[in-house]
């Protein structure tokens, strides 16, 4: 278990690391304005960490005080985290306006959805509010983001490969997160060090699927125009995806504007 301890944080220092560096790809490569929110969420669980590690020397492992900076500083991570998804929806789907009207209405429903159940379900104590509003975040988060990946392939709508890599690593930490913390509720005492140390190495390979994708940006992009306009890759079944595409946009479209005009 000492030995756990110890690789757990070594992959904690890893994962603070590899935070930076994906900060400054970001930022090098000019993507931390076309990308503000996923930038300032890297920065915040770089902040985060720090805290936490400050409190664990200040306070001690075990301090209530170190327990309730540690949960605190979740607060900030979890908005952050859900504004991040919301903008790589945003980039897939905004230009289709009545389709990202529904998913906008969806995405803050399942939001106040949460919030609510979190307050429900607290036991009377903020740190189950935090947890229980971060564990339903995380659940609703995966489940969006396998919905817009499952949306994107059927209609074949160019999503990026960065955009689908931040999809995926976001969905990978959040389905993950979701079954850690619900073990965890129930085993606090038995197994917790062995599935933070789980949890640590899955958002390390979310961390691994991002970098990459930013580091490959540019090339990605040459590499995607000839696709992007060529009448062979497409077809005749893309052509008609995408006209139901828009045929369902605009249905949406107007179903909404009626639906703004009777209130």
């Amino acid at each position: 278990m000492v030995g756990l301890l110890h690789l757990h944080d070594i992959l904690w220092l890893l994962a603070i690391l590899l935070e930076i560096a994906t900060i400054a790809l970001l930022a090098r490569k000019q993507l931390s304005r076309s990308y503000p929110f996923f930038f300032s969420y890297l920065c915040s669980v770089v902040t985060q960490s720090l805290f936490i590690a400050y409190a664990y020397y200040h306070w001690g492992f075990r301090s209530e005080m170190a327990w309730r900076v540690a949960w605190g500083s979740q607060v900030p991570v979890i908005l952050l985290r859900y504004l991040a998804v919301v903008e790589i929806i945003r980039k897939t789907l905004g230009k289709y306006t009545g389709i990202w009207a529904l998913a906008r209405g969806f995405l803050s429903g399942a939001g106040l959805l949460v919030t609510l159940i979190s307050l429900l379900f607290s036991k009377g104590q903020w740190q189950w509010v935090i947890m229980n509003a971060n564990r339903g975040m995380e659940l609703s988060i995966a489940a969006v983001i396998a919905l817009l990946l499952l949306f994107s392939r059927y209609y074949r709508l160019t999503m990026g490969r960065l955009n689908r890599s931040l999809a995926t690593g976001f969905c990978l930490y959040s389905a993950f997160y979701v079954i850690n913390y619900s073990l965890l509720e129930k085993h606090l005492g038995e197994m917790a060090n062995f599935w933070n140390f789980l949890g640590v190495l899955t958002f390390l390979a979310s961390l691994l699927l991002w970098i990459s994708a930013v580091g490959r940006r540019q090339e990605v992009e040459r590499l995607e125009l000839p696709r992007m306009i060529s009448l062979e890759v497409y077809g005749r079944v893309s052509t008609e995806l995408n006209l139901r595409l828009h045929l369902l946009n605009r249905q949406l479209g107007q179903f909404l504007s009626s639906e703004d005009h009777k209130q």
